[in-house]
């Protein structure tokens, strides 16, 4: 992994964080229930639900490769210990919960009677058959408890970027906004 010597974050590690924002939290939003829609519903709901994990996926699995050969900027000094282990805790926890979210996803998807095709991508989920039908509920409540988990982790994770901005009055959060420049920090 590249050593951490950058104070900010180019318009790449911006575009592909604010994407990847937009389609999770959209995601969140209306993913809420969808399992209880009735079925011509959702139906319809599969194909755009589809669209949008398949769009994080695609960011997930890019943005984990720049941060192999990029990294992450540095935290500022006046963070803790515990304060820095609970940044990489929150960031890797969030990484791997998307991960496993999108996997319990497909596997839960095969496991469906009619297509989940993706819209835009045309990938038709259900025809994976990486699971029976009767492991649907299983598969139904771990993608339920990871979707609450992701929600936890975004709670800390945007919690932790206002308190750099508010209260600690850092760059934390101004380097990942886009069109916003870091304020030059005094020694």
């Amino acid at each position: 992994m590249a050593e951490n010597t950058k104070t900010d974050y180019g318009k790449f590690d911006k575009f592909i964080h604010w994407l990847m924002a937009l389609n999770i939290i959209l995601t969140l939003i209306f993913a809420r229930g969808m399992s209880e829609l009735p079925f011509p519903e959702r139906l319809h709901e599969y194909g755009d639900h589809g669209l949008s994990v398949t769009t994080i996926m695609i960011c997930l699995i890019i943005r984990a490769g720049w941060r192999i050969k990029e990294g992450f900027a540095v935290l500022p000094p006046s963070m803790t210990d515990l304060q820095v282990k609970a940044a990489k805790a929150v960031h890797y926890g969030l990484y791997g919960a998307l991960f496993a979210q999108v996997a319990v996803g497909v596997f839960l998807a095969s496991t469906t009677e009619k297509a989940f095709v993706a819209k835009g991508y045309n990938i038709d989920y259900s025809s994976f058959n990486l699971a029976p039908d009767s492991m649907y509920e299983t598969l139904l409540s771990f993608h339920q408890t990871i979707y609450w988990s992701i929600i936890a982790l975004l709670v800390l994770h945007i919690g932790a970027a206002l308190k750099h901005h508010f209260v600690d009055r850092d760059n934390v959060l101004r380097r990942m906004l886009p069109f916003v420049k870091p304020r030059i920090e005094k020694d």
